[in-house]
């Protein structure tokens, strides 16, 4: 199906200049963001493109008002065809194209960069640059250095020649970056048992270097090890010629982890943002699609800009709350108004609240291997104390449950944050996407393996990662979550095959148990033990949320856009239940959204087999009613008593003119649901759409996702 373009699917942020050069496949809108004077200035930024757009064997170039500038591309992730997926682009841009569009142009032949040497580690040597970070509490300092990592690995040869954390994330001319890190050091020079230091070093060619940004890390994240608790100390990072940042009383929460981002030399911040065309951005697979709203002035107007180390910021801090909360949906409330909105106030507000994902503990960094744990490798890894290891298929690891606090009361590992699956953000995924770093990527990575830990081993099928035993909103978002790591970290990073393969099992395991099972119920409701749990007509587990429904449509519907193999069949049966709802015989749409309907009479009942059967079970004082619109709206006001209904005719129920209501949440797993293979699919879509009360998604755009177009080159 082709969804309506008369819904403004798609548009414009930025205009696009009219000549645009042959080959281009995109454009960056550059805004300058120092004073200084300089001839040129780097700009660095993440790149998604859609699949085909550029071919393996050609090359990028960035062309200013039809110029060539010094472009490197370092290519992250790629397709299937050898198109390139994901890339972190460098562009030397003049320092007087601020507010000028650039084009990226695919040529084929020739080099999108030059021929000079990459940069290397003793040109960041031949400099000044150091970053020293300093933990100070009761009279005794830890410290680290990049300077003296970077000096070990150069003497060693390499990354390969250190028993360090060690990798190199950027490679060229006109950019080289590497991750160096290691415990913090006491004043006797002995490492911290739990509190270490990482150093994302981002030196600026071409040689010799003039700017190096360097993005500190600390983490508090050991897998197994003894005596696990929370810090408290005063932070300070020093780097030469600028202010030192400080950072006072922080309670450094155990297995959390914070970030600042410093600049050494000719910038004390980035030169440039690089506002990407959102049009683009949502033609790809990797973004969502949303319709045709302007966000909010007063919004953007008050959201913040920055987020201290170990606070959760806009994030709840117990996740597990009820209610709408602002990180929930397919990408949370800030993540997707980048996705509409890619200037630097967006983008700033994006990155806080990423930053502010460090601060839950839910971060586990196995320390023989300096990656995040993994499963593969402890099939029995949990972070839950309930839970039975004792039948773990590889018993040499013996007990895999991480450990417990190792404090003395319960306030050594207290922490006011607690991440919930069933409600967790997409995590880091658009900040990565957005800017290559190394820190949102790791980040990524590190929820995406959380959302197996948290669960019982036995339950998830220990290696396997099944997500099945949770809540069907859980699912949903833990299944986001794995899909998204799979399609962005970079081909060579840890992990990246293991979810690819977790989230391959759980297709499979839906597909075996619902998609080609005969016995599946017909109405296209995910009926696993944790999904129809709610009580309806007195009865207990008889009920089950459309709005959770929607979550997992919406998710297998993002699955299928990603390219997983299987889940446009998943898709396509779970739109069952979604299309149903707003256009069989004897269910009226208005209902649709709901908090829940009744699927079966008694907890061990068939599942009701038509969704006029559903109707007449879930609203028995509505069915006279009939359809008829004033007439159902009577009879809407008759039930509700005191609160009464008083919305016009043909307005769907659930704060309907909420961004974040009942009607809001029903809308993603809609759009997915559009997609499918399904008679009435557009009908459903259209129907909704044409409902009397649309929601003005501009203070709360997480919800406003319409039907994707077939992603083509």
């Amino acid at each position: 199906m082709a969804p309506a373009q008369a819904q403004g699917q798609k548009r414009a942020a930025f205009a696009a200049p009219a000549d645009a050069p042959p080959g281009t496949i995109t454009w960056i809108h550059l805004e300058k963001l120092t004073g200084q004077d300089c001839a040129t200035a780097p700009v660095t930024f993440g790149q998604v493109f859609r699949p085909g757009d550029l071919p393996g064997e050609s090359m990028l170039v960035a062309k200013y008002n039809g110029r060539p500038l010094p472009t490197q591309v370092d290519a992250r992730a790629t397709n299937d065809d050898g198109s390139i997926r994901h890339a972190v682009v460098t562009v030397q841009v003049p320092c007087d194209a601020d507010d000028a569009a650039i084009a990226l142009v695919k040529t084929e032949g020739g080099s999108s960069g030059d021929h000079r040497k990459s940069v290397e580690l003793s040109d960041v040597l031949a400099t000044e640059f150091d970053a020293r970070l300093r933990l100070d509490r009761s009279g005794r300092t830890w410290s680290a250095s990049a300077r003296d990592l970077v000096e070990r690995v150069r003497q060693a040869g390499g990354c390969d020649g250190v028993d360090f954390f060690c990798r190199r994330w950027l490679s060229g001319p006109l950019v080289s970056e590497w991750i160096v890190g290691a415990p913090v050091s006491g004043p006797d020079g002995g490492a911290h048992s739990h509190l270490a230091s990482y150093f994302a070093i981002r030196a600026y060619g071409p040689t010799p270097v003039q700017r190096v940004r360097v993005d500190v890390v600390t983490e508090n994240n050991w897998a197994y090890v003894d005596g696990v608790r929370n810090y408290d100390y005063d932070a300070r990072i020093d780097v030469p010629g600028q202010a030192p940042t400080v950072h006072e009383d922080v309670t450094h929460y155990r297995q959390a982890r914070w970030h600042e981002v410093r600049w050494w030399g000719a910038s004390d911040r980035a030169p440039f943002h690089a506002a990407q065309d959102p049009a683009y951005l949502q033609s790809t697979p990797a973004v969502p699609s949303y319709g045709e709203f302007k966000l909010s002035d007063k919004m953007l107007a008050d959201v913040r800009q920055d987020c201290p180390p170990m606070r959760a910021c806009d994030i709840y801090k117990q996740m597990q709350t009820t209610g709408a909360q602002p990180q929930i949906g397919p990408l949370p409330r800030w993540s997707s108004a980048y996705a509409i909105n890619t200037g630097h106030r967006v983008f700033r507000w994006m990155l806080a609240n990423s930053d502010a994902m460090g601060a839950y503990g839910v971060h586990y960094r196995d320390k023989k291997t300096g990656n995040a744990l993994s499963l593969k490798a402890h099939p029995c890894a949990t972070t839950l104390w309930p839970a039975r290891t004792a039948d773990c298929p590889v018993p040499p690891h013996g007990d895999d449950r991480l450990p417990g606090c190792g404090g003395e009361g319960k306030a050594a590992c207290k922490s006011p944050l607690n991440a919930d699956a069933a409600h967790h953000p997409a995590p880091t995924y658009m900040a990565y996407l957005a800017t290559g770093d190394w820190f949102y990527e790791s980040e990524m990575r590190f929820w995406a393996n959380w959302a197996l830990l948290w669960q019982n081993p036995k339950y998830r099928d220990y290696a396997a990662g099944l997500v099945h035993n949770t809540q069907l909103r859980g699912q949903a978002w833990m299944l986001r979550s794995l899909a998204y790591a799979a399609y962005l970290l970079p081909d060579e990073a840890s992990h990246k095959a293991y979810f690819n393969d977790v989230v391959r099992r759980n297709i499979d395991w839906y597909n075996e148990r619902y998609t080609h099972n005969p016995k599946a119920n017909k109405l296209g409701a995910v009926t696993s033990y944790y999904s129809v749990i709610y009580p309806s007509g007195g009865q207990q587990r008889t009920g089950y949320a459309t709005w959770q429904h929607s979550f997992f449509a919406w998710s297998a519907g993002n699955m299928a856009d990603l390219g997983f193999d299987g889940a446009d069949a998943l898709r396509d049966w779970v739109s069952q239940f979604q299309i149903g709802l707003m256009t069989a015989p004897g269910f009226c749409w208005e209902l649709a959204s709901s908090y829940h309907v009744r699927l079966r009479d008694k907890r061990k009942s068939p599942y009701y087999t038509s969704f006029a059967e559903v109707y007449r079970n879930s609203f028995p004082d509505l069915v006279d009613a009939g359809c008829e619109p004033q007439a159902l709206n009577r009879a809407l006001t008759q039930s509700k008593g005191k609160q009464r209904f008083n919305f016009p005719p043909r307005t769907m129920v659930g704060y309907p003119k909420s961004g974040t209501g009942f009607v809001a949440n029903f809308q993603p797993g809609l759009a997915a649901s559009a997609r499918a293979d399904r008679p009435d699919a557009e009908q459903a879509w259209r129907r909704f759409m044409d409902r009397t009360l649309p929601i003005d998604y501009g203070s709360n755009p997480q919800f406003g996702v319409v039907p994707t177009e077939p992603n083509r080159p």
